[in-house]
């Protein structure tokens, strides 16, 4: 099936590379208007390049203002471009103009910018964790805020009902609150409610699809354990949506993540959100 194209300003698409190869650019005939589309993509709240930086900066150095671009749905590995946007905002490169300083010759882009991600593929292999993903409270109220609209705004299938996300938004602000981060851009969150002193419940949690393969909720989950733990809690719960409306494919797979992470169904209540939304009641004491 073909991918639709439209245009986009050029200096909104953040580039996912460092450098760029002076012989690659001279390479490049002149592009005319029928020019092949750019492929990009948006995760939370970056748009950026999957690829075609080179024709990116040839056009950019011809005057050009809006390109045409097509939305990539392929299935990539979304943890390596985001490690690499965190490395571009790192450099202060947030728009394909900031590479004018970054034109290189072959034998170093090579060196300089493969070999980093060759670098970069060996330790995703080793420990994620260790290397680029990282678990942080958050105690700034706005800060909850913002990444928990820019996440929740990625999953329309999880979290469509408009009155919900805001109510989420806001209420964010006073609870206890972890963010995950590759480097530091915020891709997931949890946020805790307090109800008694032996429970407490994970109120919200989200995670931007592109990396649901990646235990970053898991991970999220065992700092949770770890800090309820450390105050003497006993329980953790959750509420999410019901087995009882079928066909619902996103939270099949929610529900069968939260019995592989320990957590026992108890009830389903069909009335206490609304009759379309049967809520199931689920439990892990915490060890």
């Amino acid at each position: 099936m073909a991918c639709r194209t439209e245009e986009l300003q050029l200096r909104k698409i953040q580039p996912s590379e460092l450098y760029l190869s002076r012989e690659r650019l001279e390479s490049l005939e002149e592009l005319d208007d029928e020019f092949e589309p750019l492929p990009i993509r948006e995760i939370g709240d970056r748009l950026f390049f999957l690829d075609g930086h080179h024709r990116a900066f040839k056009l950019m150095k011809e005057g050009r203002e809006k390109i045409k671009v097509y939305r990539d749905d392929d299935d990539l590995d979304w943890l390596d471009y985001l490690i690499c946007l965190d490395w571009c905002e790192k450099e202060g490169i947030e728009e394909i103009s900031d590479l004018e300083g970054r034109v290189i010759t072959e034998n170093q882009f090579q060196e300089k910018w493969i070999g980093k991600c060759e670098e970069r593929h060996e330790k995703v292999e080793d420990d994620i964790f260790e290397h680029f993903v990282k678990i942080t409270e958050v105690s700034e109220g706005s800060v909850k805020s913002e990444i928990c609209e820019n996440v929740l705004r990625s999953l329309p299938e999880y979290f469509g009902i408009e009155e919900a996300v805001k109510a989420f938004i806001e209420g964010v602000r006073d609870k206890y609150f972890l963010s995950a981060n590759v480097g530091d851009i915020p891709v997931g969150f949890v946020f805790l409610k307090d109800h008694n002193e032996f429970t407490s419940e994970i109120y919200v949690m989200g995670l931007v699809e592109e990396l649901h393969g990646e235990d970053i909720v898991r991970k999220l989950i065992e700092n949770v354990e770890e800090y309820l733990s450390d105050r003497g809690k006993e329980y953790l719960t959750v509420k999410t949506l019901g087995p009882s409306r079928e066909n619902d494919a996103p939270y099949d797979r929610t529900r069968g993540f939260y019995r592989t992470v320990g957590f026992t169904p108890l009830e389903e209540f069909k009335e206490l959100w609304d009759e379309d939304n049967p809520c199931l009641f689920m439990v892990k004491r915490i060890d």
